[in-house]
């Protein structure tokens, strides 16, 4: 009786899995060209920011959030 739900569970698993990584695949792929430039941007921007941050007068970045 059991037999057939291991043979079940050895048939389906691996297909639910390969079903479930091709979806994440998919959804997950590149964004649009304007997508990625944004981040590219935002990437940059926040380089400088810590650059700028590290090049203070006393050496040490600043906490401007407090």
């Amino acid at each position: 009786m059991a037999g057939w739900m291991w043979t079940l569970a050895t048939i389906l698993g691996p297909v639910l899995l390969i079903g479930v990584i091709g979806w994440a695949m998919l959804r997950n792929r590149g964004g649009t060209r304007r997508e990625v430039d944004r981040a590219e941007r935002g990437a940059v921007d926040l380089r400088h920011e810590l650059d700028d941050e590290a090049n203070s007068t006393d050496g040490r970045p600043r906490n401007d959030t407090l």
